[in-house]
This record gives C-alpha cells, structure tokens and sequence, in this order.
C-alpha cells in the first residue's frame, strides 16, 4: 500500500485527485494541505508519528506562494519522500526548475488520468518522469539556459518564480542598476522584451 498526500489550493482538485487516486488499489491517502504552511505543518506531524507519505503530489502555485520553494522544503526536511508535480502551468522553464529543485516527476493538469498514474507508478519505483509531450520543449529550453551566464541564470529562474525585481536584487546582493542590465542580456538571448514575455513562453 503507498501512501500519498496532495499539496493543492483548490478545494474541488485537492478533493478530486484525493478521490482518484483512493480509488486505486494499492493507494491510500495521508492527508492534504491548501497552502505551503499547512503542508509542512502535517508533514512534520505525520513524520513525527513516524507515517510519512510514501509520495507528495504538488501543485506550481499555492495562492501567492510558488511550489518550487516547497519542493525544497520538502526535500531537505524529508529526504525520503517521492515528489511529483502536477500543474497547469508547464512551459519548459517551470518543468526544469521543478525537477532542479528536487521533483521527481511533472505532469501537466491537462494530462490523462492514465498519464498522471504512470506518473506516480515510475516515480514510486524511483525513475524520474516528465510527460512525454512536455520533453522535447524541455531539452530545446535547457539548450537556451545553458547559454546564459550564471548570473542571468539565477536570475532568470527567480523570473520564473514570479519574484519583483527588488527581491532578486537583494537575493543575489546586486544593485537595481546591475540588475537592468543583467535583465537586458536576458531579453536579447531569449528574444524577449520584458518579464512577462519570459512567463508566457517559458513560465506559465
């Protein structure tokens, strides 16, 4: 029996996957959670009662908070946990953050449920998966990033964590000024002209 618990902010979903997968044998549900807070509030309490999930499914946004940081959280407070990404947003630089940040898997809100639990079954026997439609948008992006300092990458994936500028700038202890023109290297190696651009081909 493996165990799983469904990190989503929309009431309806989180019901919703929490019944698919309850209706699966071999899958039993270990709670849910509306916000990141609440998540890392039942894991620890689940891991001090010793029953942590064997699987944590998260989704990208969490009102105003990002998922990314959870996944981080998740992986250093609970190692052991399998994580997988169910989003609706799946643009390549989203996918590729996820699975650097620690997910070991991502599919797309707009998958099958067949898909979705091919997922969760590679996951749970320890291979990493993406959905297939969203891989050759992921290699040609990783292609693109690669390209880009190592500057305009932290700060690129800031972007895509839909940070303000006067948090990236005190992130990474540079200067607004500095910042800009890290901001237009960025734009003319992606071909894009502003942050929003960057989200709509790469982030959302």
């Amino acid at each position: 029996m493996a165990s799983f618990f469904v990190v989503e902010d929309h009431t309806l979903t989180n019901l919703g996957i929490r019944e698919l997968l309850s209706a699966q044998e071999g899958f039993s549900c270990a709670g849910s959670a509306l916000s990141r807070e609440e998540a890392l509030a039942k894991l620890t309490a689940l891991s001090e009662r010793k029953s942590l999930p064997d699987l944590v499914l998260l989704d990208l946004f969490l009102g105003e908070e990002s998922g990314t940081g959870l996944i981080r959280e998740v992986r250093a407070l609970f190692p052991a946990v399998k994580i997988l990404m169910y989003s609706m947003y799946a643009k390549p630089g989203i996918v590729s953050l996820a699975l650097e940040y620690g997910a070991d898997g991502f599919v797309s809100k707009a998958a099958s449920e067949s898909e979705l639990l091919e997922a969760i079954a590679c996951v749970m026997a320890g291979s990493p998966y993406v959905q297939q439609s969203l891989v050759a948008q992921l290699v040609t992006y990783r292609t693109m990033f690669d390209g880009l300092t190592r500057q305009e990458q932290n700060i690129f994936k800031r972007i895509l964590e839909r940070k303000p500028n006067e948090q990236i700038a005190k992130e990474l202890n540079i200067v607004p000024r500095s910042l800009e023109n890290y901001l237009s290297r960025i734009y003319a190696k992606t071909g894009c002209k502003n942050h929003e651009e960057l989200l709509l081909r790469f982030g959302s």
